[in-house]
């Protein structure tokens, strides 16, 4: 009676271990599941910026929304701003394009006589330009996403070095991700 008595014990004992390493391990497997990926701000459509470290998204206020009006809306194109991250030295600003084909965006970046051209490149699917207007450093990307919509992201620093290291078009190409 004994015997069946302490074999009864330690199998309750077993199950009661088995039991609390199962909640162990449940509660771990949602964690890890559920846990987003800390370095990518999602945009829309299974869409996401890549953010590098010392990097931070900032919401949008009344200034934010004036100094992008003010260095990338035109009268012709309107690009309402999406996301804004502030880096040291310099912000990103990422817009929706709307209503406004990649082609009228490359046939207006073309026309634009305010700033000293660096770089333009383009195609059918993108275009990308770096520019210094006033004191700053400015990359604008435009791209194509899925044969869809297209994304619009615009960078500003005061460090020329800085622009062409972090914000050319292979580097701003590789921020943008997309799981579609």
């Amino acid at each position: 009676m004994v015997i069946i008595f302490l074999y009864h014990h330690a199998f309750l004992c077993y199950l009661i271990k088995m039991k609390k390493i199962f909640i162990v391990l449940f509660i771990v497997s949602i964690i890890s599941c559920s846990k987003e990926n800390k370095n990518e701000i999602p945009l829309f459509n299974e869409l996401s910026f890549k953010i590098y470290d010392g990097e931070a998204m900032v919401a949008v206020n009344t200034d934010i929304k004036d100094k992008y009006s003010k260095c990338f809306n035109s009268s012709i194109i309107q690009i309402p701003l999406l996301k804004y991250i502030k880096g040291k030295n310099y912000e990103i600003y990422i817009g929706v394009p709307y209503n406004v084909s990649i082609e009228a965006m490359i046939e207006n970046q073309l026309s634009m006589q305010d700033s000293v051209a660096v770089d333009f490149k383009s195609d059918s699917l993108y275009y990308f330009k770096s520019y210094k207007k006033n004191e700053f450093y400015i990359s604008e990307y435009a791209i194509k996403i899925n044969n869809e919509s297209l994304l619009y992201v615009s960078t500003m620093s005061d460090s020329k070095t800085l622009t062409d290291s972090l914000f050319n078009d292979m580097e701003l190409s590789k921020r943008i991700i997309s799981t579609k």
